[in-house]
């Protein structure tokens, strides 16, 4: 019997023990898992905030504009002084642009030209002019396999085969397109460069009268127009562009 007393302590004890043993590891665990959580790198549970780095942010306009499309990529080289007319020659690109994407090929070509006459000090500018003028002058010569019903359709093949110097071709498209459309400036205007071009003097005044008639904005293109050249030293052409509206 005293034996079998002493038994009972034992075996409480050891229930005990291993009752506490149970809570330690328990309280081992819990404490091992708020390690891991401040320590997300070795744990592998990254939280969101431990992954994403700390960066400044430059923040950017939403509107892309031609001016900043025009620059380029952007270089480590200080920035080139613009010029005055910087502002200017934008605002050409951007009317031309505006008729290339209207598919009005033949006077965006010629907005180009102009545009790449006026304003050589914006290499640039120049460079993506001629750039959309070539792919405009490509679409001219694809439309010439359709039907051409239009004044504007035979005006702007009439461009395309100006630009080319297919002078004859050129002239039977504008005329053509005339007929149709007896008051279109830009068609008088593009005959009279194409006579101008020709040598034909009197034909060249007589559409350009009637062109700047219609538009007078027309004479300060054609003082700047190289298709005009054969007439620069004609005073009657000095003339007729440099004269004001009365």
């Amino acid at each position: 019997m005293a034996m079998k007393a002493k038994a009972k302590p034992k075996a409480v004890k050891k229930a005990a023990k291993r009752s506490a043993a149970a809570r330690k590891s328990i309280g081992l665990k819990a404490k091992a898992e708020r390690f891991a959580s401040r320590n997300g790198s070795r744990s592998g549970g990254k939280s969101p905030k431990a992954r994403v780095p700390k960066r400044t942010a430059k923040v950017e306009s939403d509107r892309t504009s031609v001016a900043s499309a025009i620059a380029g990529p952007r270089s480590t080289a200080p920035p080139r002084p613009r010029s005055k007319r910087f502002a200017n020659a934008v605002q050409a690109y951007e009317a031309a642009l505006k008729l290339m994407h209207a598919e009005d090929f033949g006077r965006a070509i010629r907005s180009f030209e102009e545009l790449i006459a006026e304003h050589s000090e914006e290499p640039e500018i120049q460079e993506r002019a001629k750039v959309l003028m070539h792919a405009c002058e490509k679409k001219l010569h694809e439309s010439e396999r359709t039907v051409l019903r239009s004044a504007d359709d035979h005006y702007n093949v009439g461009i395309a085969e100006l630009n080319r110097r297919e002078m004859a071709s050129a002239i039977q498209h504008l005329e053509h397109a005339l007929r149709l459309n007896p008051k279109a400036d830009h068609v008088l205007y593009a005959l009279a460069a194409a006579r101008a071009i020709q040598g034909d003097r009197e034909n060249a005044f007589q559409h350009l009268k009637q062109a700047i008639h219609f538009r007078p904005e027309n004479r300060f293109l054609a003082a700047r127009d190289s298709d005009f050249e054969s007439l620069q030293q004609d005073p009657d052409f000095k003339q007729l562009v440099a004269a004001t509206e009365k």
